[in-house]
């Protein structure tokens, strides 16, 4: 997009966004949100009242929970797949069917602005929701009236101190990439500047007047100096999203206050001196049902079924290259007591704090979000321990033979866990899996058998580690670290 063609494009989204809403052959158009999370959906077009029954363009739902929507021009019949759920209807007709069930509206779809208008709490209905209104905005929750603590949301704290000073350098550890910083001080507030990583994200900026364009894909994003709304358009539908920051532009460039910023794109940082490390990060938890779960996520973080652990019963995660919360969530339900959250390094391993062995079923609803489904397994189920048995007491006897017993060895750290580091760089991982090796040796010597956990400059989860001390069921475990300490020995 060259700069002629920018600037009639902004000036084309500047006239539309400036557009009253209409009111007219009995239609009125409601800027309302639809909130699933603390994220809520915004319509464009807007959501429409008519004869006080408010429809919604059905096109902005489907692209939010990533369905599909197709359109016969033989039949007129709109076919939507939404949800693992399938629609067939047709505009100014009451008879539609869901997963092949017949159904019928009390009040008819329309097309109004090439759009399919449906009424929203009947289609909501239909995909397991309940509506409420509060003021101009409607809420979207799971309905049940037997456990208060259900359809509860909880937002993830993130709140980071107020920084002293600038930062200087960014590092983006996936990629291994450091950018350089700048900063400026504007209204008591230091605010950074942001273009060299967003266009490390794909996007393009141009500057028109005194406004930044942020362009990916075929979505445009209208900063303007000074000013906390953002006008977004995608080629077709604008709308304007309030921010919780004032950008300032200089020089062509986009500075930000950075966490607000990053928490809307779906990161969080960490602080190291005057460097930050992006880190992706849950934006929020919801409570469904007493069993299910749905954490609201950067689109990045894949989250599997997790670990289960005994004694006492757990379920964790480790989300790679992922912010922890500052602080753990108490759910108060049945299944899960509390979520408990762990930072060690750019893995943050989440912890669910279970009343019983639950497993987890996951299903991704969209790329934002993901439901865990807690069930318990069957008594025919193999559950895994969290730690190996414990060994019994025996008496011991220097002069025992060793022969015939096994003998597990856990050389500690490894991979990308370098465990202490000296001030020469020396790593303890590399003396630890040493000294297991020599100790093998002389156990061999004595005649056990001996097993090592790793062998080679890897690093096997704590998951991976418990698996094998249970599978080889030996006879005693030796776990080899090495400490450290500010001053040597004289």
């Amino acid at each position: 997009m060259n700069l002629k063609k920018t600037r009639l494009f902004f000036l084309l989204l500047l006239a539309l966004t400036h557009l009253a809403p209409i009111q007219s052959f009995g239609l009125t158009e409601k800027q309302s949100l639809l909130y699933f999370s603390e994220n809520p959906l915004e319509f464009d077009p807007p959501i429409i009242q008519k004869n006080n029954i408010h429809f919604i363009p059905i096109r902005n739902l489907v692209h939010y929970f990533e369905g599909e929507i197709k359109k016969s021009n033989i039949t007129y019949e709109y076919t939507i797949s939404i949800k693992h759920n399938t629609f067939n209807m047709k505009p100014n007709s009451a008879h539609y069917t869901i997963n092949g069930q017949k159904k019928k509206f009390n009040n008819k779809p329309f097309i109004h602005k090439t759009r399919l208008y449906v009424p929203l709490k009947t289609l909501f209905k239909n995909l397991g929701y309940e509506i409420i209104q509060k003021n101009s905005h409607f809420y979207a929750f799971m309905p049940n009236n037997t456990n208060k603590a259900w359809n509860q949301h909880i937002s993830f704290n993130y709140q980071h101190k107020k920084p002293s000073k600038p930062y200087k350098k960014m590092i983006l550890p996936i990629s291994r990439i450091t950018l350089p910083l700048q900063s400026i001080h504007s209204g008591g507030t230091i605010k950074t500047d942001i273009s060299d990583f967003l266009t490390y994200l794909g996007y393009s900026i141009t500057t028109v007047e005194n406004y930044v364009l942020l362009k990916k894909k075929n979505t445009i994003y209208a900063f303007k100096n000074g000013s906390n709304k953002v006008k977004i358009s995608d080629e077709k539908n604008v709308h304007t999203k309030t921010v919780d920051y004032t950008p300032t532009i200089k020089n062509k460039r986009l500075y930000v206050k950075l966490q607000p910023f990053l928490n809307d794109l779906g990161f969080d940082y960490s602080v190291s001196n005057e460097k930050i490390t992006i880190l992706k990060k849950l934006t929020s938890l919801t409570i469904n049902t007493d069993n299910k779960l749905t954490l609201n996520k950067n689109s990045r973080i894949k989250i599997g079924n997790g670990h289960l652990l005994t004694n006492p019963y757990r379920i964790f995660w480790d989300l790679s290259y992922t912010k922890c919360p500052n602080q753990p969530i108490q759910t108060n339900i049945n299944t899960v007591k509390r979520i408990t959250f762990g930072q060690k390094s750019t893995t943050c391993r989440m912890v669910f704090h279970l009343s019983d062995a639950y497993t987890t079923s996951i299903h991704h609803a969209s790329p934002i979000s993901t439901t865990l489904t807690l069930t318990k397994p069957s008594i025919k189920q193999k559950r895994i321990a969290s730690l190996p048995k414990p060994l019994p007491k025996k008496k011991s006897s220097l002069g025992q033979s060793l022969k015939g017993k096994t003998i597990i060895i856990d050389p500690g750290h490894g991979g990308s866990d370098p465990g202490a580091v000296t001030k020469k760089n020396d790593y303890e991982k590399y003396y630890t899996l040493d000294i297991s090796k020599r100790i093998k040796q002389r156990l061999i010597e004595k005649g056990a058998k001996v097993v090592l956990l790793r062998t080679k400059d890897t690093n096997p989860s704590l998951y991976q580690r418990v698996k094998k001390i249970n599978r080889t069921n030996g006879d005693f475990l030796i776990s080899v670290h090495v400490n450290s300490f500010i001053n040597g020995l004289a």
